[in-house]
Formats: C-alpha cells, structure tokens, sequence
C-alpha cells in the first residue's frame, strides 16, 4: 500500500545507480545497497536522482531500477522514483510507470535546458499532476537544471493536488527557511546538501532531507543523525554534522573526481556496493583515488 506524503519524514537518500564495468546495471548491488540501507535505519530512497546518474539512464533502464526498489524495499521504507523530463508527455509516461510499478511518489524537477518562464512551469506540473494520481517531490536544483522554482512559484505549485513535498537543493540556506515559512503547512519540506545543513534544516521546521555521500559512505552513523535531533541529543548530532560536512567538503572538486564517481569509490573503499559510473562520468584516476582514500582514513572511515 503506498505510503500517505505525510508519513514522508527521516533521513531520505538518493541512491547511487551501480553499474558493471562495462556499464551494465549491477541489479545485485543495486538491490544490496538498498538492504543495507534499510539496516543501517533509512527513512525512504530517491531513485534516479543526481546520484542515480538518471541522465544516462533509458526509459526502460528506470523502470527496472523502479521495480527492483519496490521489491526490495517491500513496503518498509518510502521510495520515490526520479520522473522529470523535458516534456510533460515524457514525465507522465514515466510517473504512470513509477505508480504502476508501487512507488510512493516521484521527484520532478522543471523542464532543463528549456528555461520556460512561470506560466509553463506551473503548466507543465498541473498537466503531470492532473494525469497521474501519485505525490509529486518538486526537486529545485538551479546548478543542474538551469531552471529555478522560486519562492512565488513553490507558493503556486503547493496548491496543485498532487504536490506534496519539495526537495530544496538550493546552495543558499536562508532559501530553505523561506520555503519552510511559506509551503510548510501544505507540502513536506526537504533539504538538500544535508551534509552541510541537516541538523539546522531539521531545528527549523524541515520534515526530512535527503542525503547523497554521507549516508552511503559513513553509512549508520550519518543516516541517525536524524534520529539524534529528535531526540533533542545535539550535542552528538553536531559532531555528526561537522564529521559530515568535511567529508563532503573534501570530497568535492576535482581532486576527488566527478560526482557521483567520487561516491562509488567511497563506497567501495569501506566494502558497500557502489560499483561503477557510467559514460560520461569515468572511474576515478589513481591521483583521485588516492584523495578519497586519503579523507576516509582521515575521518577513520577506513
């Protein structure tokens, strides 16, 4: 039975998408990796995220990372399938999948590359949400998409139906506030970049985040920092944090490879299934591997 947006609270993750070596899906590991999480106390998974590497997946490759994160989740945490296309056709064909399939819901993000101006923006998601009856996670990522839902627009799209959350992946945090103050008595707030503000994100009236290197790199310990502010434990939750921001810190740039290569390899250092990217993104060269080994040994990750 699909979850109720409302229960949509925790520590989310986007999932990283392994691939083989010769660029296959690595459905084993796809499947381990989401066990793992389940054990280690996650709240819900994004599929086909930025981590996902969704932009070198085919419509049919989705639809089996889709099925397989229904089936091995078995209704024990929320999963939410990564849907937005440049077309609201495309979007529905891939939200009416996702629902059949069992999702919970779908993230979407604004058409990219297009740069359509308000009117189309609110258009293309009332079109998706009047033609699929499943929860929709608006997603605004301005540094990926070229497109930003501005705070009038989320205070638009908050109205339609079937929008019932926003994952704001902003880079300026006083933005999450603002969608907070303005959209939080309707949707279900998520920030993003929650290695650098999930514990604040949280005290400020956030319901969830989803995290990307942190959860499937540090693994428990980062994915109960959620669990650590409830329970009012701060003290711990900022050690945590900061442990979390200096990983990311330092694993971001061009020392450490390209995102979410960068992640994998952590993931394969301390043993979890993160596999391979695939083309464009390319494994890390010996130099970045180096780096990454370097800042998991540092934070005694290793």
């Amino acid at each position: 039975m699909r979850k109720d947006p409302k229960e949509w609270k925790g520590c989310f993750v986007a999932i990283v998408t392994p691939f083989k070596e010769n660029g296959d899906i690595d459905r084993e590991a796809f499947c381990e990796n989401i066990e793992l999480l389940i054990g280690e106390g996650i709240h819900g998974i994004v599929v086909s995220g930025c981590t996902g590497e969704s932009w070198a997946l085919s419509d049919e490759d989705m639809k089996v990372i889709f099925k397989l994160a229904v089936d091995q989740a078995n209704g024990r945490i929320i999963t939410i399938g990564g849907t937005g296309q440049i077309t609201p056709q495309h979007t529905i064909m891939l939200s009416q999948s996702a629902k059949e399939i069992g999702m919970d819901g779908v993230m979407i993000h604004p058409p990219a590359r297009v740069i359509p101006n308000p009117r189309e923006i609110i258009a293309f998601y009332q079109e998706v949400s009047d033609s699929v009856e499943i929860p929709i996670l608006l997603y605004n990522i301005l540094k990926r998409q070229a497109v930003e839902l501005t705070i009038e627009l989320v205070d638009q799209l908050s109205d339609i139906k079937n929008v019932a959350a926003i994952k704001e992946s902003s880079n300026d945090f006083e933005r999450v506030m603002e969608v907070i103050e303005i959209a939080g008595d309707r949707i279900q707030v998520f920030t993003g970049h929650s290695a650098q503000r999930g514990v604040p994100a949280i005290l400020m009236g956030a319901k969830a985040w989803v995290g990307s290197l942190e959860p499937q790199v540090m693994g428990k310990e980062a994915i109960e920092m959620y669990e650590l502010v409830e329970k009012g434990e701060l003290e711990k939750a900022r050690k945590t944090q900061y442990r979390c921001m200096v990983l990311n810190n330092r694993m971001r740039g061009g020392t450490a490879g390209t995102f979410p290569a960068n992640v994998k390899y952590g993931m394969n250092l301390r043993g979890r299934p993160g596999g391979f990217p695939r083309k464009p993104v390319l494994p890390l060269t010996e130099q970045e591997k180096k780096h990454v080994q370097t800042v998991l040994q540092e934070l005694t990750l290793l």
